[in-house]
């Protein structure tokens, strides 16, 4: 329910964990196996991993991009160990870095159009509880909604296909692009 809300006004719920440095927010994206919560774990001080698997972006009226950690439906099921997160936490998005598993760590920049299709399926990962109940033409306008939603979003926040290694210190490749990122802001 609250994540078709924050969809009808340009938010999404995505299948990735929230990390946080200096009050800057970061989603690290993956499909499920791929390391999300392993490279929760390894962040370092001063990164604060917020959630491990789900987060929910809304978009303010100025048209930013804010960040909340969210529950991991997995844990409730099946007499799962549970959690609690505290939703109410937001940070601004200045970042999405999409897993992939390599032997050295790296950053790739990503054009907003291929963003957008790695979007798709991390939405579609998060929302699947979403149309169950809805008719045809519901789940059609729903889907080009969040489509939309995906396009605006990566206009806007940087997205990068992050290779990471599983002894490497990856944090500091998202560092460097967060730095040149406010430094592209300053200019």
């Amino acid at each position: 329910l609250l994540a078709h809300a924050a969809q009808t006004r340009g938010g999404v719920l995505l299948h990735g964990a929230l990390a946080e440095r200096d009050g800057i927010g970061v989603i690290l994206a993956a499909p499920g196996g791929t390391g999300k919560t392993t490279a929760s774990n390894r962040l370092p001080a001063p990164w604060r991993s917020l959630c491990d698997d789900t987060t929910l972006v809304v978009r303010d009226p100025q048209g930013n991009y804010w960040a909340h950690p969210w529950p991991t439906w997995s844990r409730f099921l099946d007499g799962g160990p549970g959690g609690t997160w505290d939703v109410q936490c937001a940070v601004p998005l200045k970042g999405i870095f999409f897993l992939a598993q390599a032997e050295e760590d790296r950053v790739e920049p990503l054009g907003p159009g291929h963003a957008v299709s790695l979007l798709v399926e991390c939405v579609r990962q998060a929302s699947m509880f979403m149309p169950p109940h809805l008719f045809k033409e519901e789940v059609r306008a729903l889907n080009l909604e969040r489509f939309n939603n995906l396009c605006a979003l990566a206009r806007v926040v940087p997205t990068h296909v992050l290779h990471i290694s599983l002894a490497g210190a990856f944090w500091q490749e998202i560092e460097q692009v967060l730095e040149g990122n406010e430094d592209q802001h300053h200019q």
